[in-house]
């Protein structure tokens, strides 16, 4: 049976892009809700193997335009709880933050473009980030930033944005940098805020960036799609196995074929 993933996205310009990608790949059935101007969480929720929570242009504490988002941060605790892998990426992480009782900071982080990240000594422990050295690169467009939740590990760090990601509950990772985006989507982001702000170099700036580390940010991203689709994989199987009562290297064979 092919993984059953839940993605919620907050934006038309903000998609799941290459986390997309690979779990197309890799034949999951993937549920895409419109979470734009909120969306009843489904009754089915809990059935599937993971969370994607996608960025948008609204805050993490934007309830009023969101009325989904108190469910949304119940639903990825009881995720947590049941081991179940939650994915979060830009305002997806942001809401995590908030998830686990860390203050959201509205404003003051602004980054946009391509962006050289640092992973953390921990993050050669992590499942999505073992082994990948540093720098790493991946688009970033916010304005917010937030503390990191009591108990979390920092994975990755920045220049501007310290809290780039991070892994709380064992399970749970959040991600402010867009590693999901290619390298059409980063050339896109680049004209819509241009035309959004009248930045008339913008557009030649990224695509310098572009050229030069883009493909680098594009292998990141689907590195660590490929990897957050294992550690689903591997959670169902040890879920199944729990219920059947078989042992690890059941598991893992399990996890193989499933992934």
């Amino acid at each position: 049976m092919p993984l059953r993933i839940l993605v919620f996205q907050h934006h038309s310009t903000s998609p799941a892009g290459l986390v997309g990608e690979r779990m197309a790949a890799r034949g999951a059935m993937v549920t895409t809700l419109d979470a734009q101007a909120g969306v009843a969480i489904p009754q089915d929720a809990g059935s599937h193997d993971g969370i994607v929570i996608l960025g948008g242009a609204v805050s993490a504490y934007a309830d009023d335009r969101c009325p989904h988002f108190p469910a949304l941060l119940d639903l990825a605790r009881r995720f947590a709880d049941e081991r179940r892998p939650v994915l979060g990426i830009c305002l997806g992480a942001q809401l995590l933050a908030r998830a686990w009782g860390a203050a959201v900071h509205l404003g003051g982080a602004h980054e946009f473009g391509l962006v050289p990240l640092r992973p953390t000594p921990a993050a050669d422990a992590d499942p999505l980030l073992a082994g990948m050295g540093g720098p790493v690169w991946a688009m970033q467009w916010h304005d917010d930033t937030f503390d990191l939740p009591r108990g979390a590990t920092l994975l990755l760090t920045g220049e501007t944005c310290r809290h780039q990601a991070f892994r709380v509950a064992e399970i749970v990772h959040g991600f402010q940098c867009h590693f999901e985006t290619d390298r059409a989507a980063m050339l896109a982001w680049a004209r819509l805020r241009h035309e959004l702000y009248g930045l008339p170099d913008l557009t030649r700036a990224i695509t310098a960036q572009v050229e030069t580390v883009g493909a680098a940010a594009e292998m990141f991203g689907r590195r660590i799609a490929d990897r957050w689709l294992d550690l689903v994989a591997a959670q169902r199987a040890a879920r199944l196995g729990r219920q059947h009562g078989v042992g690890e290297t059941e598991n893992a064979r399990v996890a193989e074929e499933i992934g």
